[in-house]
């Protein structure tokens, strides 16, 4: 069988060059694979419209984060300047409340609803948006990459498909193979798929070898750094 993968670059420094290098991905990974951009909120409204209008031309999934997190009605601009390019909007890794993606949703201003699971207040506030978004047809995306994140928005999508939306319908999770190795229950991704985890809980309880040597300021990995002079910052020492 084969695996559904999905492709996001980053884009929004130079258009030239993003041109260039979405045509490599394109032409790499064929016409029919789903292709994504994220510009981290470098754009103005306006710029961020005229610039996705030359990218259109690479089947565009959606454009992430196009413009200021907070700006909703600037979102519902671009969704509506680029709707008729059969690009997407995605956005919500930094909004903070579910009042946020309430007007996000309600003013079709998100396409792709991308929650944080460390943004909002928890699991609950987080069902409550999830279930807004399966209100408003906009499949969820969730952010994912930091540190325990994939571990934690697993059990979101597996709570999304199993008892909201019952559909892989444009739904991805974004996953990065960065710093699992410090949890004791880690992600497991097989084929471009997340797969259930097998211990009970949230999955993000870290080893507590990583927490002796990372945690700051008594860390051992801290003090080593201060010892060996390569840190010239200031750092509070506690006891």
């Amino acid at each position: 069988m084969e695996h559904d993968f999905r492709f996001k670059v980053k884009v929004g420094l130079n258009l030239s060059d993003d041109i260039r290098r979405l045509k490599m991905v394109r032409d790499c990974i064929g016409p029919e694979k789903k292709l994504m951009v994220d510009a981290n909120q470098c754009w103005g409204v306006q710029t961020a419209i005229d610039w996705m209008k030359q990218l259109a031309q690479y089947n565009i999934l959606w454009i992430e984060e196009p413009t200021s997190p907070d700006d909703i009605l600037g979102h519902g601009y671009v969704s509506r300047c680029l709707a008729p390019d059969g690009i997407g909007v995605a956005t919500g890794e930094c909004c903070q409340n579910c009042v946020m993606f309430k007007q996000f949703l309600q003013s079709g201003a998100m396409q792709f609803c991308q929650i944080d699971s460390c943004r909002l207040a928890g699991p609950n506030e987080i069902m409550a948006v999830i279930l807004m978004a399966a209100k408003y047809k906009v499949p969820v995306c969730p952010h994912a990459g930091g540190v325990g994140l994939c571990e934690l928005v697993q059990h979101l999508s597996i709570w999304d498909y199993v008892s909201v939306s019952k559909s892989k319908e444009n739904r991805m999770t974004e996953f990065v193979n960065h710093l699992h190795e410090h949890f004791v229950d880690p992600v497991v991704v097989k084929g471009g798929c997340y797969l259930a985890p097998q211990m009970p809980g949230y999955s993000i309880q870290m080893k507590e070898s990583s927490v002796q040597d990372y945690e700051y300021p008594n860390g051992r990995m801290w003090k080593e750094l201060l010892t060996s002079g390569r840190y010239t910052g200031t750092m509070k020492q506690t006891t």
